[in-house]
């Protein structure tokens, strides 16, 4: 008697149940649909902003992340018709309501959430990079491909991806490599005390006046300095400018085919450039014998 009579409330509250749902089911298709809208319109609205913005202005970072934040707008509109559709105005009103008395709990649950936002937004507006500069940050060193709400999507030269939260790029220094589209390289040669350091110089500064590739302004031009009399060699030191918009083909190739045209002058000019003298003490007799080894020929 008890199993029958409550197998009927069952089918009685499910049967209540079901018809609740076919009378605001007119009401949940309707919301279902203007929510789609929204979502769609949301996305219309932001390709169309993004391709007026970049027309007036060559800030192809902040257009997107403006356009990521007027789509989301458009989102959260069409929930709370939703929501208001299927009857659930009374819940969101509550939950506002109540925002002020959970505001702190939510602040130290979503307060990364929240610190990313904020720094994204901040980044968007006054930031040290644009989209396709190369950056380095925490280590880490890429190319800008966008700035999202929460984090800044970086390509490294070895073809990764990486996403670095919007607020280590405010608390952490930031090198840009590509702003002024200028860097500068330097190595170091070591020659040998016996070369005429005047004429090495000025042969290593005709090999860089020949290289067209790098910068030759007048404020800018590539120098040749004394670095250091180390114990084996005269360190000269070679500075020189680089276009760096170019990134992987200035620092990478460029440098490399320098250090390359300048060490092939020195060797065409048989300018010497020894390795670490050595010296052994071989003692015989209770008196050293100094042996001088300067060359790697000289250890065969």
């Amino acid at each position: 008697m008890y199993l029958s009579s409550t197998i009927e409330r069952i089918q009685q509250e499910f049967a209540e149940w079901w018809e609740s749902i076919l009378e605001i089911s007119p009401s949940i298709i309707l919301g279902a649909i203007l929510f789609t809208f929204f979502v769609f319109a949301g996305k219309f609205a932001q390709r169309l902003f993004v391709q007026r913005f970049d027309k007036r202005t060559d800030d192809k970072l902040l257009s997107n992340f403006l356009g990521k934040i007027l789509i989301w707008i458009f989102v959260t509109i069409g929930a709370s018709i939703f929501l208001n559709k299927v009857g659930l105005s009374g819940a969101v009103s509550g939950l506002l309501a109540g925002a002020g008395v959970t505001a702190i709990v939510l602040g130290f649950a979503f307060k990364d959430i929240g610190e990313n936002l904020l720094a994204g937004i901040m980044l968007a507006f006054n930031r040290p990079f644009n989209i396709g500069n190369v950056i380095e940050i925490d280590g880490f060193v890429g190319t800008v491909k966008n700035l999202q709400l929460r984090s800044t999507h970086l390509r490294t030269v070895n073809g990764r991806d990486i996403y670095i939260p919007n607020s280590s790029l405010i608390k952490n220094p930031l090198i840009n490599y590509t702003q002024d589209g200028l860097l500068r390289h330097d190595f170091v040669i070591g020659l040998d005390y016996n070369e005429s350091i005047k004429e090495v110089m000025e042969e290593i500064d005709s090999t860089l006046k020949s290289i067209s590739e790098i910068v030759h302004s007048e404020e800018l031009a590539p120098l040749v300095t004394i670095d250091e009399f180390a114990t084996s060699t005269i360190n000269i030191k070679i500075h020189f400018w680089i276009n760096s918009i170019d990134f992987i083909g200035s620092t990478i190739v460029l440098k490399s085919e320098v250090m390359r045209k300048v060490i092939a002058s020195l060797l065409k000019k048989n300018v010497g450039m020894p390795a670490d003298i050595l010296e052994l003490k071989i003692y015989q007799e209770d008196k050293p014998i100094p042996i001088t080894l300067k060359k790697d020929e000289d250890l065969k």
